[in-house]
């Protein structure tokens, strides 16, 4: 898909982590913010795939340094964010966007190992992550966090029990920290996005028979299409600008009208 995309309010000297950087969104919001004056810390599984993106940025001079980190694993989200720190000095945003998706079950089918580790990535690495940040965007007089949450938080489909009660989960955590969080100058919203290219998405669609069978379209003149991950940073990076300065607590949508069809 040919895409062409306006810029973003600037970033210029913002500290952001993205967690979930080596790939999909997360890759593509790292790359974005770069590009708009940010200074990126990506943690990630995906630890080849983030020295790719690394090396890209070091080669080209740009403040983007990458972390293998298991976003589920206590210890090394507080070495991560210590690493950050040590880096940058600052924290002034986190982005949420690491994920799994699994498909194809109905609940009394899915297995304890199954929802554990949908909820342990989905929703309790943003619990983790959010409690060794919050502190240090308060140090730095307020900032902003963005939950990659999913339209299956107000609409979903068949097959996937875990995955659509682990973003419910994270839109309903967003809006309570939002709450909490105000007096410090934090604001904290959840991005709810329709299907999105990543390999995460495109290999759940091969296993549900591929888009057209699941209602999707990758032609950009389509309701419910599949979106480019590029489409999706665009949005965080207004939700972590000053641009979004009265933005908090909120399911901010961009799904292509998904919902629209949907609900």
């Amino acid at each position: 898909m040919s895409l062409s995309l306006p810029g973003s309010p600037s970033l210029a000297g913002r500290t952001i982590l993205v967690t979930g950087a080596g790939t999909g969104i997360g890759r593509a919001t790292a790359e974005h913010l770069v590009a708009n004056g940010a200074r990126v810390f990506g943690i990630g599984l995906d630890g080849k795939d983030g020295e790719t993106l690394h090396r890209k940025h070091a080669d080209a001079g740009s403040p983007l340094i990458f972390r293998e980190t298991d976003v589920t694993n206590e210890g090394e989200v507080r070495a991560a964010v210590d690493a950050a720190i040590a880096a940058y000095g600052k924290l002034d945003g986190v982005v949420n966007a690491a994920g799994i998706y699994m498909t194809g079950q109905r609940l009394e089918d899915v297995s304890d190992e199954a929802w554990d580790r949908t909820i342990a990535v989905n929703l309790t690495a943003i619990f983790r992550i959010c409690r060794a940040t919050l502190p240090l965007l308060r140090q730095a007089g307020g900032g902003s966090v963005v939950n990659i949450a999913s339209v299956h938080a107000l609409a979903t489909v068949p097959g996937v029990p875990a995955y659509a009660a682990s973003k419910a989960a994270v839109l309903g955590l967003s809006r309570q920290m939002a709450l909490d969080y105000a007096v410090d100058h934090i604001r904290v919203n959840a991005l709810i996005v329709g299907s999105v290219a990543t390999r995460m998405t495109l290999d759940g669609l091969d296993e549900a028979g591929g888009a057209e069978a699941a209602g999707l379209s990758f032609e950009t003149n389509k309701i419910a299409r599949i979106a480019d991950p590029r489409e999706i940073a665009t949005g965080i990076a207004f939700l972590l600008s000053d641009a979004a300065s009265f933005v908090t607590g909120s399911g901010f949508v961009i799904d292509g009208g998904m919902t629209a069809r949907l609900l």
